[in-house]
């Protein structure tokens, strides 16, 4: 008689393993912790963005103030707060990770 071997499939990548604990460490291997991988990743980048993002937008602050020809004083000094105020956040941000 001839013995038939049960092959197991990982459903993730569809390759195909002898014994289930084999196919259990390719998956935790592989696919789980390459998956936590990602997720940590992401929320590293997520920041990141967001800082660029406050960069630029203290940038377009700064040029409105300096462009802007018929703003009175007190806008220009809100204008001034405004940025002052985003850049020490930014900062703050920067230094604290």
């Amino acid at each position: 008689m001839e013995e038939i071997k049960k092959k197991y499939k990982c459903k993730y990548c569809g390759e195909e393993f002898d014994t289930p604990l084999e196919l259990a460490r390719h998956v935790r291997a592989k696919h789980k912790r390459a998956k936590a991988r990602e997720k940590i990743d992401a929320k590293r980048t997520a920041p990141l963005e967001e800082i660029a993002k406050a960069i630029e937008a203290i940038g377009i602050l700064k040029g409105l103030q300096q462009v802007s020809p018929h703003l009175n004083e007190g806008e220009k000094k809100i204008l001034a707060d405004v940025s002052k105020r985003m850049e020490t956040l930014v900062m703050y941000v920067q230094r604290s990770k």
